[in-house]
Order: C-alpha cells, then structure tokens, then sequence
C-alpha cells in the first residue's frame, strides 16, 4: 500500500491509501495519520483506489474518529461497492461518516 496525502490551508487533510489495507500496512497508515491528526480539523479518507480493508484496518478507522472526538470531523469517500459491503457487514456504516 502507499499513500497520497494533501494538507490544506483550512486545516484539512485528505488521506488516499492505494491498495489493500490489512494487518501487514495498517501501521503505516495509522502513522501517517497521528502524525497531523492534533493539528487538523478535518479529515477525509479517499478509498477509491482501496480494494480490501481488514479488521484492523476498520479498527484505525474507528480510532481515528476517537481521537477527533466526534463524527462530524472525519469522512470517508469514494468507496468501492466491495469494501463498503465489509463496512455494512460489521455494522461500521452506521458508525462512520461514508459518502
């Protein structure tokens, strides 16, 4: 997996993980995310070039929202209809903001 990531002057950053998200790459997105999640006031996640996220994966995400303290300072976009479905079966669409 790589990662794309833009910073914007309002204090967003948007994360773009390319490739699979699972137990052997998850830390390295989880570094790059708590490396500027105290100094942002947005984050969006672009999954469109995701294919597979795992249970760990998922957990990151769920983490990173924690630490934002609340739902409405995260969002995941451009999902793919195959990991959404991973989404849905653990109950995470009702979690996470996902357009």
């Amino acid at each position: 997996m790589s990662i794309e990531k833009k910073k914007f002057a309002s204090g967003e950053i948007l994360i773009k993980p390319i490739g699979k998200i699972d137990v052997t790459n998850t830390s390295e997105l989880e570094k790059e995310v708590n490396a500027e999640i105290d100094n942002i006031t947005y984050l969006t996640i672009d999954l469109s070039e995701v294919n597979y996220i795992s249970s760990i994966g998922l957990r990151a995400f769920l983490a990173f929202q924690k630490k934002l303290q609340s739902k409405d300072k995260m969002i995941i976009i451009n999902v793919k209809p195959e990991v959404l479905e991973i989404f849905k079966m653990v109950g995470f669409d009702k979690v996470l903001n996902i357009e």
